[in-house]
């Protein structure tokens, strides 16, 4: 008889499980990424000691978009799933935030406490959402959006109505800034796990092929679950720490197009695995809001819509 050979279901799928490395090699190559990772997060805290406020303001929201982007690549990048209603956790989160804030409680409980509120939502939400696949998940998640934005229109008593919820005016300093500072390291830190653990792998595999993945025994549904809450908690915080700094919320600015559209830009143009891409396009479409704002604001949907064709163009011409 001859030798056993243990069954490894991913074995001919060498694309998406690399062979292992050098360990010591890797061991050395983590340590001097996040070492210079550090150094960088260290640097760009001190920041609000040597610069504007102008310069804050815009990393600020280069930290933000930055975010929201790797918080959707979750999903987008690993999965092949596109949520274009995923900013509602963002609404979400900052209109929890918001209430709290208002009822006295402080920013660094605010937070948390909106986690424990919104995502029991979330969970039913992806539930519901994971019944569907491709053009119409994406599609069921908008739709999921535009609920929201009319809900929080007309329901007053939480949201304001469209005249939304101003926050009592107080010294914050650069304790916003900090604040995104800390979400951007950790939301960095959950990509670089997931795109290097099991549930990366099995994510991957979904999107090559997601009849093949649940053939082979991976549990397509939790995989996807645990990715969409992950990505759901990082848009929550980024929502609940945009509200403080802002002083406001409204339904427009909770779940309208001008917070959907930048982070749908954002992983068309840089979504995948690679963190250069990622900086990249995060970094362009801050530049092109600051452009646009500085130029009245009037434009802003206008220059979104304009980079979606062209977006829109650029891979119809690269898959032919």
């Amino acid at each position: 008889m001859g030798a056993f050979t243990p069954f490894r279901p991913f074995s001919g799928l060498g694309g998406l499980f690399p062979p292992r490395k050098n360990p010591f090699r890797r061991i050395c190559m983590k340590a001097i990424i996040i070492g210079a990772i550090a150094s960088v997060l260290s640097l760009a805290a001190l920041f609000p000691l040597f610069v504007s406020s102008y310069v804050i303001a815009f990393l600020f929201n280069l930290l933000l978009n930055l975010s929201l982007m790797i918080g959707m690549n979750l999903l987008w990048g690993f999965a092949g799933y596109l949520p274009l209603g995923y900013t509602a956790f963002f609404g979400l989160g900052g209109y929890v935030t918001a209430r709290l804030v208002l009822q006295g409680w402080p920013i660094w409980l605010s937070l948390p406490l909106s986690l424990i509120f919104v995502l029991p939502i979330g969970a039913f939400f992806g539930w519901v959402l994971f019944r569907l696949r491709g053009l119409y998940f994406s599609a069921a998640s908008l739709g999921l959006l535009i609920l929201l934005e009319e809900t929080a229109g007309k329901w007053t008593f939480l949201s304001g109505g469209h005249e939304g919820l101003a926050l009592p005016s107080s010294p914050k300093g650069p304790s916003a800034y900090w604040l995104i500072l800390a979400l951007t390291a950790f939301s960095l830190a959950a990509h670089y796990v997931l795109d290097r653990c099991k549930g990366g792998y099995q994510l991957r595999l979904i999107r090559e092929d997601e009849a093949l993945a649940e053939s082979v025994g991976v549990p397509t549904f939790g995989v996807k679950m645990k990715a969409f809450l992950l990505g759901a908690v990082i848009a929550l915080l980024a929502g609940g720490i945009h509200v403080w700094q802002a002083g406001y919320i409204s339904p427009a600015s909770a779940f309208g197009l001008s917070v959907a559209v930048p982070p749908v830009i954002m992983v068309l143009i840089g979504g995948g695995r690679k963190g250069w891409g990622l900086l990249t396009a995060a970094l362009f479409v801050s530049l092109l809001q600051e452009a646009l704002w500085t130029a009245g604001g009037k434009w802003v949907l206008s220059g979104y819509g304009l980079i979606l064709i062209g977006v829109g163009m650029f891979w119809k011409r690269k898959r032919k």
